[in-house]
C-alpha cells in the first residue's frame, strides 16, 4: 500500500475541516499533511502509529498532531465494532493569530511529536467537537477557539514520537514503513525472521536493518516486540485467557522471554498489569 500525501479541503470560510469518520475500518494508510489534526476516538481498538511511536489505542483518546507528522490508526480487524472518530484539521494560518495567547500556545507545546491528552472527558470534548462539526463559518471558528481554551485544562499529556525524531520526506522510506506495518499486523502471531521482512522490501538483511533503525530510531525486533506487547495488553484486559496462552497467541515461543519483554515495556508482570488495570 502506497503512502500518500493527504490534501485537506475545508470548503468552509472558517478554514477548519471538521467531520465524523465512521467505517468498518480506519482505511487511511501511513500518511502526512501540512495541517494540524485533532482526533477523538469514539469506537474501535487497535494500534496507532505516530512518527516512530507505536501504541495501542482505545475509545476516549484525544490526539493532537503537528504538521507533516506521519501517522495512521489501524484498528483490530478481528473486532466487529465500527471504526469511529471525530476529526478536526486546520492550517497554520488558522492557528497563527491565536499563538499570542500563552494559554493556547501551551496546548501546542511539542506538537511536532504528537500529543495524547488524558481524561478529555473532563472537558466534555465529544460534545465540543460535535458542535464544531455541526456549525459553519464564524460559529465553527468560535467553537474551535473555545475547545482550544478548554484543552489547557488537560495537563496530563504524553508525547508520542521521540524527541529526536525527524520525518524523512522520501516516498520510498514511507512506502517501506507502511509495508513493515502491514507485514507485522499480518504475521505478529508467529516467528518472524529478519530475512522475511527484508525480502518483502527487496533488501538485504543488513541494508534493511540499517534502514529501519535510521527511520524509526530503534531496531526492527524492538519495534516488533512493542507491537506484540500492545496486543498482549489488550488481551489481558479484554479477555480471561491465560497469560501463557496470550503470550503464545501473540508470537512468543519462549515464556521467559515473553515475561521479560512485557516487564521491560510495561514495568509490571502480565498478571500484575491485569490486576492493576482491571481495578481502574
Amino acid at each position: 500500500m502506497k503512502t500518500f500525501f493527504e490534501k485537506v479541503v475545508t470548503q468552509d470560510t472558517s478554514n477548519i475541516r471538521a467531520f465524523k469518520y465512521s467505517n468498518k475500518a480506519f482505511n487511511t494508510p501511513w500518511h502526512v499533511h501540512p495541517e494540524y489534526e485533532l482526533t477523538f476516538i469514539l469506537n474501535s481498538v487497535g494500534n496507532r502509529y505516530v512518527g516512530n511511536n507505536i501504541s495501542d489505542y482505545q475509545p476516549g483518546e484525544l490526539v493532537l498532531l503537528g504538521p507533516n507528522l506521519p501517522h495512521c490508526w489501524k484498528n483490530d480487524l478481528e473486532s466487529e465494532d465500527r471504526a469511529e472518530s471525530l476529526v478536526l484539521q486546520w492550517s497554520k494560518e488558522v492557528i497563527a493569530p491565536l499563538m499570542g495567547f500563552d494559554e493556547i500556545k501551551s496546548v501546542f507545546n511539542k506538537v511536532e511529536r504528537g500529543i495524547i491528552f488524558h481524561q478529555p472527558e473532563s472537558i466534555d470534548v465529544e460534545t465540543k467537537m460535535n458542535k464544531i462539526i455541526a456549525s459553519k463559518g464564524i460559529e465553527r471558528y468560535l467553537h474551535f477557539v473555545n475547545l482550544l481554551k478548554e484543552m489547557v485544562k488537560l495537563d496530563q499529556r504524553q508525547y508520542l514520537a521521540g524527541a529526536s525524531y525527524a520525518y524523512d520526506e522520501s516516498s520510498a522510506t514511507n512506502d517501506r514503513i507502511e509495508k513493515v506495518q502491514n507485514f507485522i499486523s499480518d504475521h505478529y502471531d508467529r516467528k518472524i525472521k529478519l530475512s522475511e521482512i527484508a525480502q518483502e522490501l527487496n533488501m538485504t538483511e543488513q541494508s534493511f536493518s540499517r534502514f529501519f533503525s535510521k527511520a524509526m530510531q530503534r531496531p526492527f525486533f524492538v519495534f516488533l516486540n512493542e507491537y506484540r506487547i500492545n496486543r498482549v495488553s489488550r488481551l489481558l484486559l479484554e479477555t480471561d485467557m491465560q497469560v501463557a496462552e496470550i503470550g503464545y497467541r501473540c508470537g512468543y515461543e519462549s515464556l521467559p522471554f515473553f515475561y521479560q519483554q512485557f516487564k521491560k515495556f510495561k514495568n509490571y508482570s502480565p498478571l500484575e498489569f491485569r490486576k492493576l488495570y482491571k481495578k481502574i
